[in-house]
């Protein structure tokens, strides 16, 4: 197993050099400073649990991951984004296993119970070079109280205060990832704590190998369009006296836009709600590439978008909104929710930004339908929708090597809609009010106290129409049928 600590700071937060990290026996001590930190664990599936290297043995790719519903800010090489809640993607070696139960076990293991039935999985496509299907799960998940529980019980040993500490830091961080891959026969779990205030400390092992970088924007020469530099400072727990100058580039498939947005429904809603999403630029980020705005929903099974409601184009351009690039299948638009089998839908739409000579501020707008949802005592249903996903699709003149990127992420569920060459550039998202990035509102529903009176009503009311079509029935039969007959054939006999 190897652990990879780095901390990336903006440029000139840490405008004291002389402060060098200092590098102990038990691990490295640095200044406190404004930096996002991300931990990354590799570990070989020979080393796994016998049930989790079971598991996944059966899948080509499993990926979860896991967003925090609460804004935050980042640098780059962490520009990418999800949607707020869990999302699960995987793709089974076998299309005739039991696949989606495995699923759902795994993640019963983890602490992270599916609150929706083993049916609720959707198909996609997610890969140009394989045949095999894929399947994508979403929930939302509030936070990692759960998971931190099961991982303190399950996988620290009972005296590893340090395992245990860090176990229990899962409570603020942005975003988890949980990545195996069956060709580097390899899980990647990594864990994502936003730009802030916090101390450079990294604790040494001794059973396993443990790097730290502290990193921030730097120049390399001969720095490619869609590369990214960073510059900093590179230790090796155990094997390096004093922290050692770098300088590297990659190629950086995702990348922060100077663009910003938040996202809200028009009132009043009603049952077909707009969300409205205003958006600080119409500018894209790069003069010299062609490049789209993209906006990525994902749409909890109360919600659903109508796409042949969004073929009409003159109705797409009156909301500066180009076209449906896609949407997930099966969607059936007249179930209620609570007869909904799975999870919800995806939708990617492509924007219309005003084409304008300076940067302004606009707004799109996404039309959307509710459900019908089940009753409740009072009346009303309070039901969320995540902020979706807003980011620039460029595409590049030559084929680019993203697997050179160490900060690299794939498997979102949006990117592999998209030419393998496509650098996207993130906008960042901002609430309204607060700092949730969620969409909360108030649905009218049917009383619970009066939904079996509506009931009983209802079967009353066909009763009683029954009747009556059954009464005209049997009324028209008996003027016009035994009855016309026998009239017939009097007028019959009296003709003879």
């Amino acid at each position: 197993m190897r652990e990879r600590v780095t901390f990336v700071h903006p440029v000139g937060a840490w405008a004291d050099d002389d402060e060098l990290p200092e590098v102990r026996e038990s691990g490295l001590l640095g200044p406190h400073l404004d930096t996002a930190r991300e931990d990354r664990l590799t570990i070989p599936i020979d080393e796994l649990p016998t049930d989790l290297k079971t598991t996944f043995q059966d899948f080509h790719h499993v990926s979860i991951r896991w967003a925090s519903p609460l804004a935050y800010d980042t640098v780059e090489p962490f520009g990418s984004r999800l949607s707020p809640g869990l999302h699960v993607i995987y793709t089974p070696s076998d299309e005739t296993q039991d696949h989606t139960n495995i699923i759902y076990s795994l993640l019963t293991t983890l602490g992270l119970e599916c609150s929706l039935g083993p049916e609720s999985s959707i198909r996609i496509d997610t890969s140009r070079s394989s045949n095999l299907p894929s399947f994508y799960y979403y929930q939302a998940l509030e936070d990692l109280q759960s998971f931190i529980k099961t991982a303190t019980l399950s996988f620290c040993p009972k005296l590893d205060s340090i395992c245990k500490a860090r176990v229990r830091g899962l409570l603020n961080v942005a975003s988890l990832d949980a990545l195996f891959d069956r060709q580097s026969k390899t899980l990647k779990v990594t864990v994502f704590s936003p730009l802030m205030a916090q101390k450079i400390s990294v604790a040494s092992s001794t059973h396993h190998r443990v790097e730290v970088g502290i990193f921030t924007k730097g120049e390399p020469a001969q720095l490619r369009p869609h590369d990214l530099g960073i510059s900093g400072l590179l230790t090796v727990l155990g094997e390096s006296e004093t922290p050692s100058p770098t300088l590297f580039s990659f190629p950086a498939r995702h990348r922060l836009s100077a663009a910003s947005f938040s996202s809200q429904f028009i009132v009043p809603t009603g049952l077909h709600p707009t969300l409205q999403l205003r958006i600080s630029s119409n500018k894209p980020p790069v003069e010299d590439g062609e490049c789209h705005l993209y906006t990525h929903l994902t749409l909890p099974k109360t919600f659903f978008a109508d796409r042949y409601q969004l073929a009409d184009k003159l109705f797409l351009a009156s909301k500066n909104l180009t076209t449906l690039r896609y949407s997930s299948l099966p969607m059936d638009l007249e179930a209620p929710a609570y007869t909904t089998d799975t999870w919800g839908s995806s939708v990617l739409l492509e924007l219309a930004p005003p084409k304008t000579t300076s940067s302004e501020a606009w707004t799109a707008e996404v039309p959307l339908h509710l459900r019908y949802l089940a009753p409740s005592a009072s009346g009303y249903v309070e039901v969320g929708l995540p902020y979706p996903v807003l980011f620039w699709a460029c595409s590049a003149d030559n084929a680019i090597d993203f697997a050179n990127n160490p900060f690299d992420r794939v498997h979102l569920g949006y990117d592999t809609l998209f030419d393998p060459n496509t650098v996207f550039w993130h906008a960042t998202p901002s609430p309204v009010v607060g700092s949730r990035l969620m969409n909360q509102i108030h649905v009218p529903v049917l009383k619970g106290e009066t939904a079996s009176w509506v009931g009983s009503g209802t079967a009353l009311a066909v009763a009683l129409g029954f009747a009556w079509v059954l009464w005209k029935i049997m009324a028209a039969y008996s003027k016009d049928g035994h009855g016309g007959s026998l009239r017939t054939q009097n007028s019959k006999k009296k003709t003879q």
